[in-house]
């Protein structure tokens, strides 16, 4: 792995400092969120104005975490750990597009559950760039992958998939009856996405933690992986509330998107200042 080409702060406490702050940060924000949802019954207008607000904003924190991530990272156009980070920037990027296209069909075309939509372009284009970031970072860390490694990971995710498609997938495919193929598609692309992103993060979650190579770097891969993982329930809860006709702005599964953009966030954050 190619060292950044510019340094983090040169004292540990100042590191050390910052991240307690982000921390905080991500916390506050955290509890704010499921007690703003929590209490929605008395400000429904609000909620749903503010619903339509905050997850453009919380996915454009992550864009702007993931593009100074990139700017510490970046050395030349051949660099992989180079087109790593642009590759997890695009993503954020993407996805920030498609909440940003979400708000606008709900809040200027009055469209209230624009799905399927050209968001949801945004969203699953957004996954490619990230998969090529999440394999190119396991490419560079691919000696340390053992076979023994590789399958504790893939039966992680196999168990995942099986509890999530029992619980929320299979209700989905029960009533496909009553949806066109389109957005039947694209409520199975979005879960099977997610899963394949956490195969690659558990793999490296794994080599950071029991391998050799375990040190601080963990920590971000740790985040990744809940970022992902709160993705996967989310698509998951989502697809099968729009399914029943139950999903509303403000809904409050709407909070697992919305940690797993800080999570992200997070990730990249804890990332560039601890390697």
């Amino acid at each position: 792995m190619s060292k950044p080409s510019q340094k983090t702060d040169a004292n540990p406490r100042v590191i050390r400092r910052d991240l307690r702050i982000v921390y905080g940060l991500c916390l506050i924000t955290a509890i704010g969120l499921i007690a703003i949802y929590i209490f929605q019954s008395f400000y429904p207008d609000f909620l749903y104005t503010f619903s339509n607000v905050i997850s453009p904003f919380i996915a454009g924190v992550a864009v702007v975490a993931s593009f100074f991530a990139l700017r510490r990272y970046w050395d030349n156009i051949g660099s992989r750990l180079s087109w790593i980070w642009l590759c997890f920037t695009l993503g954020m990027m993407l996805w920030f597009l498609g909440e940003l296209g979400w708000a606008i069909y709900t809040m200027v075309l009055n469209i209230e559950i624009p799905y399927p939509s050209i968001a949801d372009v945004f969203w699953l284009i957004g996954y490619v760039p990230l998969f090529i970031a999440l394999l190119l970072y396991i490419e560079l860390i691919q000696p340390a992958i053992s076979a023994k490694m590789f399958f504790m990971a893939s039966a992680f995710v196999a168990v995942a998939s099986a509890i999530s498609f029992t619980l929320l997938m299979l209700p989905v495919l029960a009533g496909a009856s009553e949806q066109d193929m389109v957005t039947l598609g694209i409520s199975l692309a979005y879960p099977g996405l997610d899963l394949t992103l956490f195969l690659e993060a558990v793999l490296g979650l794994l080599v950071f933690t029991f391998t050799k190579m375990k040190g601080r770097v963990g920590k971000a891969w740790f985040f990744i992986n809940f970022a992902i993982l709160s993705n996967v329930v989310a698509d998951e809860a989502f697809s099968y509330t729009t399914m029943e006709g139950t999903y509303y702005n403000g809904h409050p599964l709407e909070l697992l998107f919305h940690f797993g953009y800080l999570l992200f966030a997070l990730a990249f954050y804890v990332h560039s200042k601890e390697l």
